[in-house]
């Protein structure tokens, strides 16, 4: 949901975003839910989100299961401003991160699975729902089988590190500036005797 800034440019004081946030924490592990089930053909229930408040049942050894959660974020440059002048004025913070998402598959297919999805993700047009909420592909890891023992049972797992892009945007109240008062003082130089000017302005001009 948007955040009610109570202040803006005009007023001074710490500025909070006006605009809805981009998808974070449970949120994001649905998005990724959501594709994992589509590529896989997996029912959505046998897609888990890594964290949960309230950790589901975990499914029986015969059946196969993903786990998906992103394990480690970082920020790819500076956050670029950019201001619109329409109305009053805003300006988005544009920020650019990479991703790291670790998805863990159980099961007898577990590594059919991995690698189904570590192939499909290559196909622009299954990566369309990554695109509508801000992301994009990066790269894929190398699979690596990892037996588990879960409930007293040895169960087939193998992991796949998968490397996203994200681009969000938020809104902030930074308004336009409509009026503007000061002095430009500047050094001459190249002279035996420095000449300084002195030229105070306002904008918009006063009558």
């Amino acid at each position: 949901m948007p955040v009610t800034s109570v202040n803006s440019s005009a007023t001074g004081g710490p500025l909070a975003p006006t605009s809805a946030a981009p998808p974070d924490d449970l949120d994001l592990d649905v998005i990724l839910q959501v594709v994992l089930a589509s590529l896989t053909g997996l029912p959505r229930a046998n897609v888990l989100p890594r964290w949960q408040e309230t950790q589901p049942r975990i499914p029986d050894v015969g059946q196969n299961w993903i786990a998906v959660g992103v394990t480690e974020e970082a920020p790819f440059d500076t956050p670029a401003l950019i201001h619109n002048g329409a109305g009053d004025g805003s300006s988005t913070l544009r920020g650019t991160s990479r991703l790291e998402v670790l998805a863990s598959f159980y099961g007898p297919k577990s590594n059919g699975y991995a690698r189904l999805v570590a192939d499909m993700l290559w196909i622009g047009q299954n990566r369309e729902f990554l695109f509508r909420n801000g992301l994009a592909l990066q790269n894929i890891g190398t699979l690596r089988r990892i037996p588990e023992i879960l409930a007293m049972q040895a169960r087939r797992r193998t992991d796949l590190p998968i490397t996203l892009t994200r681009v969000y945007d938020r809104t902030l109240p930074i308004l336009n500036v409509t009026q503007a008062v000061g002095t430009i003082t500047a050094t001459g130089i190249g002279a035996e005797t420095p000449s300084i000017a002195v030229e105070p302005f306002a904008i918009p001009e006063t009558p």
